[in-house]
């Protein structure tokens, strides 16, 4: 098995926590990426150094509101930020969580997750793609 370098954004969440523990458990070099480790993915600090020989960036931070406009923007400015600081960082991918129906909704929290969705969907360049 190769070792491959993850960062996980929302590493400190719900989820992200067990994303780094199997990732690191299996063998890989984890970057933990949250506030509470100096990287914010909206305001960019931290950002571009934590990345720095990443191959895959995975993405499972999430908004502590269901307000849908602020979570709307939290997951677009997010978004842009990884994927630009990825691309730059030269990650090869960008992988994140989804929920299930979130591709059906149109109010809420979910719909603002869908939005997040079609964004890192509809970014593709040559080295950083959704997966």
């Amino acid at each position: 098995m190769s070792i491959i370098t993850f960062a996980v954004a929302g590493a400190t969440g719900r989820l992200g926590r067990h994303v780094v523990d199997v990732l690191a458990e299996r063998g890989h070099r984890v970057v933990p990426m949250s506030r509470a480790t100096g990287v914010d993915i909206i305001t960019g600090e931290g950002l571009a150094e934590a990345l720095t020989g990443v191959e895959v960036v995975i993405d499972v931070a999430s908004w502590h509101s269901s307000e849908q406009e602020a979570a709307t923007e939290f997951f677009r400015t997010s978004a842009r930020n990884l994927h630009e600081a990825g691309r730059k960082a030269g990650a090869a991918r960008i992988a994140m969580a989804s929920i299930i129906g979130a591709d059906k909704a149109t109010a809420g929290f979910l719909a603002a997750k869908k939005v997040h969705e079609e964004l890192l969907f509809r970014r593709p360049t040559p080295r950083l793609a959704a997966g």
